[in-house]
């Protein structure tokens, strides 16, 4: 059987105002919480095959840190 995870992107930073919305990096507190999502995901052994994600900055910041 196969299973689908779903993750979404932790808080993403809104120091720059002006930044197109897909620019947006993570925050300080978003980086922490993907840090405990890989420790998490680690933890119970999973490791994704196949991963689909979004080019916005903060999706690809938090891909980086749970793989």
């Amino acid at each position: 059987m196969k299973t689908l995870w779903l993750l979404r992107h932790v808080k993403s930073s809104w120091d720059e105002p002006g930044l197109a919305d897909r620019e947006r990096p993570l925050a300080p507190r978003g980086r922490r919480a993907a840090e405990r999502i890989a420790e998490h995901l680690r933890t119970k052994g999973i490791h994704p095959d196949v991963v689909l994600c979004s080019a916005a900055v903060r999706a690809r910041e938090t891909l980086e840190i749970v793989l």
